[in-house]
């Protein structure tokens, strides 16, 4: 056996064992709902973003996403099941600013995207985000992170947790892990320790994860149908890790809403163009930095 297929082999060991260790710690429960409070900026020119979001995890998948989603969809199915059967046999769907469903939507509408599933033992990663009028998905191996574990100790939530640093995509991160919290998971693509990650932040801090609270399930349900699966008004794309920036870049394109956009008094196409740039402006200061 080679070096690095060593490694890999010892990797999934470790892995196997947190998973067992977990079932042992939680006394046959292995099923965790953690909220977090999620700090993202996501725009050099705008303040930072705070949202809510849950790692919701079930054996060795775990699914990331924010709270307000799973909010909005629940609203939003109910609210497009009394449009429908309002609209009758009409193929066309009258939208109503004022109904009280299609508020609560907007109120939660997200401005942090991200959801993230892992898939420890099949060392798979996805994640789908949004991009301009569209929604982008890729599927990626987990990500090797070069954790550095520190002696530092703290509390949160009345845990002791330790430091760990890692440098990752073009940003440097502190984090604070839970020993005794025996799943090597946490937000984000954020895994590997020898505890659920608590809290990590860049050392700028325009990214930030904090637990805000942490239950023990019998029964997690994953959110149905968590990863949008496209529709002719809002496409999905599915692109790889390598491909990301540059098929993310090419959603903001003017025939993207043209033929939707209603513009009176001005140039329809001078107009988008202004809108697109705008919107684009709010995402030019991603998570990840660059490809290493």
């Amino acid at each position: 056996m080679c070096f690095k297929n060593y490694i890999i082999h010892m990797r999934n060991i470790i892995i196997i064992l947190f998973l067992s260790l977990n079932i042992s710690v939680f006394g046959q429960v292995n099923e965790l709902k953690v909220s977090y409070e999620v700090s993202a900026k996501q725009s050099m020119h705008k303040k930072a973003i705070k949202e809510p979001f849950l790692l919701l995890i079930k054996g060795n998948k775990s699914v990331f996403i924010n709270y307000k989603k799973i909010i909005a969809d629940s609203i939003g199915k109910v609210y497009m099941q009394k449009m429908i059967k309002k609209s009758g046999n009409s193929r066309e769907i009258k939208m109503n600013a004022d109904n009280p469903d299609y508020k609560r939507r907007m109120k939660n509408k997200t401005k942090i995207s991200w959801v993230v599933e892992k898939e420890l033992l099949k060392n798979t990663l996805t994640i789908q985000q949004k991009a301009f009028r569209s929604r982008i998905e890729y599927r990626q191996k987990l990500p090797k992170l070069a954790w550095k574990l520190q002696d530092s100790i703290k509390e949160i939530l009345g845990y002791k947790v330790k430091k760990a640093l890692l440098h990752y995509k073009g940003r440097d991160y502190i984090a604070w892990y839970a020993p005794a919290v025996a799943i090597p998971d946490g937000p984000y693509k954020f895994w590997g320790l020898p505890g659920l990650i608590f809290e990590i932040h860049d050392s700028k801090n325009e990214y930030s994860f904090k637990i805000t609270g942490i239950e023990q399930k019998k029964h997690i349900s994953f959110p149905k149908k968590y990863f949008f699966k496209g529709s002719s008004f809002f496409p999905l794309i599915k692109t790889t890790e390598k491909n990301f920036k540059k098929d993310f870049e090419k959603t903001f394109n003017i025939s993207n809403a043209y033929n939707s956009a209603v513009v009176i008094g001005e140039s329809k196409e001078e107009y988008i163009r202004e809108r697109i740039k705008k919107i684009k402006s709010l995402y030019d200061n991603p998570i990840e930095l660059n490809e290493e």
